[in-house]
């Protein structure tokens, strides 16, 4: 059975809850716009359905947790849990978020209870990982095959050293 070393909460900030306010409000208003002017036909269901089937699958991605079993690190999403191996991480650190931005969004939320999904860096000609509440106190995580994943967490420090004494074996079983 694993055990539970530490976990950490994401917390949504002031700049994605507006965003998810605003997002939720302009969906509303396309909705209750297009059942007022155009009546009957299959349109404007298919829009409905196709809004309310993109907003579920964006509520089922929201980043949770971040928790640090045994020898693995979990980026618990309501629906869907990433696990990354400790043994396996190369390199974990703190991150401006500058350096975040050349990320572009392809597939995900960015700003919709957070911003998550798969980003592809300008910068760096690949794609990245993001699992984040905020846009800020970022930790990359790069594995043994060079994929990075980026995380947001206030307490970072703490996060990393976790994950540090975890992969050095420096925690008992």
């Amino acid at each position: 059975m694993r055990r539970v070393k530490r976990s950490f909460d994401y917390k949504f900030d002031r700049r994605t809850i507006l965003l998810t306010v605003l997002i939720l409000l302009l969906c509303t208003a396309g909705a209750v716009l297009l059942y007022t002017l155009y009546t009957g036909g299959f349109f404007s269901a298919w829009f409905v359905s196709f809004v309310l089937a993109l907003i579920a699958l964006m509520i089922l991605s929201i980043p949770r947790r971040i928790v640090l079993l045994d020898n693995t690190l979990e980026i618990q999403c309501i629906f869907d849990i990433t696990e990354i191996d400790v043994s396996e991480i190369a390199r974990i650190r703190k991150v401006r978020t500058r350096k975040l931005r050349w990320a572009m969004l392809l597939f995900g939320s960015a700003g919709f209870f957070g911003y998550y999904g798969k980003y592809f860096d300008l910068k760096e000609f690949e794609v990245i990982t993001i699992y984040a509440s905020e846009w800020n106190n970022f930790v990359e995580i790069v594995d043994i095959y060079d994929s990075r994943t980026y995380v947001s967490c206030r307490d970072a420090d703490a996060l990393i050293a976790s994950v540090r004494e975890a992969r050095d074996g420096k925690i008992e079983a």
